[in-house]
């Protein structure tokens, strides 16, 4: 993929009247005198979420139709993969050929800055809270051995069509317990409800495991895969092949062969004007002075299948559009203005005196 960067013209402002002002120039190495800070660069962090699905077949499934009317139960052994989530989000990286330096002139408001971790500006002249990352929490189920719950009729039992009809019975039984319960026709009634609701569960759990010797388990195992593009100028794209993914072998490269490829467009929405024509006078660039920030351009971008889109939606990217300045007397000692950056794209979110 070819990287094309937009020329940016970078001019030092003037200081010129005779109160303080804010002078912003490109940042020279060696000549870091004030706070040096970047605008960035948007990239797209897509996260890509599947589950591999186990099926057990479960020891008495055959008997499943005969002693408790069920069809359609776990016959044999089946594990395959589905994608569960396709989730597209942007954050900023530092541009390098976008990196200033505010002088710390006496009076100025615009040293009071915020910048991320990796030096690209936040906000002047205010704070903002630092957002959490989301803890992702392993989660494990436990499930309960049937083998728990099997009496010694039900082991002694010679074959298993018979351990089968009598594991069919106790659970005949824990739900007549249950019903039992829930009308208040029961022997041993709980004391309240606390203590009801103890026993029901209890109740519930030997159900479900002595069930699963019929209808069999389901094991789900979460995988998360994150992909980062940085598009450029030249990124637009057409059913580019983002990854590839198998019912039995999940997300794989985009190489592989051995599963279906799921596609990505990009498409800038952005027109960069045409070039002066030979033989015409250029007007002489107006110097920009004060805060840099981005404008940024747009562009659709879509993940999708040949049967289903998991993603479509036009999007800000801080390199396919422009950079401007705002006004060094924002910034003098008479005013004290706030300003918010989008920390993707570079681009004002708040501006207020």
């Amino acid at each position: 993929m070819r990287r094309y960067i937009l020329g940016l013209m970078l001019c030092a402002a003037a200081t010129t009247a005779t109160y303080a002002q804010t002078e912003v120039s490109a940042y020279q190495n060696g000549n870091a005198d004030g706070i040096t800070y970047y605008l960035p660069n948007t990239v797209l962090d897509i996260t890509l979420e599947a589950v591999e699905i186990t099926h057990t077949p479960g020891e008495f499934s055959a008997y499943a139709n005969n002693y408790l009317h069920i069809s359609n139960v776990i016959s044999k052994p089946e594990k395959y993969w589905e994608i569960t989530s396709v989730k597209v989000s942007q954050s900023g990286i530092p541009n390098p050929q976008k990196m200033y330096t505010i002088k710390l002139a006496e009076g100025s408001t615009a040293s009071n800055v915020q910048l991320s971790k990796d030096g690209i500006l936040q906000a002047v002249n205010t704070v903002i809270e630092e957002q959490q990352a989301e803890k992702k929490e392993k989660s494990v189920t436990k499930r309960i051995d049937p083998q728990n719950y099997l009496t010694e009729e039900i082991l002694q039992a010679t074959s298993t069509a018979k351990m089968a009809e009598l594991t069919a019975k106790e659970i005949y039984e824990v739900r007549a317990s249950k019903l039992a319960i829930t009308r208040g026709q029961a022997e041993n009634m709980p004391k309240d409800g606390l203590s009801m609701q103890l026993v029901l569960k209890e109740l519930n759990m030997q159900e479900e495991a002595l069930m699963s010797l019929f209808t069999g388990t389901s094991d789900t195992v979460k995988y998360t895969c994150d992909i980062r593009l940085t598009p450029t100028m030249e990124s637009d794209t057409t059913k580019a092949i983002l990854f590839r993914f198998s019912r039995k072998l999940g997300i794989l490269k985009n190489d592989d062969l051995a599963g279906s490829p799921v596609y990505y467009d990009f498409k800038n929405l952005f027109n960069i004007p045409a070039p002066a024509e030979d033989g015409k006078k250029k007007k002489k660039a107006a110097k920009k002075e004060g805060i840099f920030v981005n404008i940024p351009g747009k562009a659709e971008v879509k993940v999708y299948t040949p049967t289903e889109t998991y993603f479509a939606e036009e999007l800000p990217f801080a390199q396919l559009g422009t950079t401007e300045s705002l006004s060094r007397e924002l910034f003098d000692k008479n005013a004290a203005t706030r300003i918010i950056l989008d920390k993707a794209t570079g681009a004002v979110v708040k501006i207020e005196k």
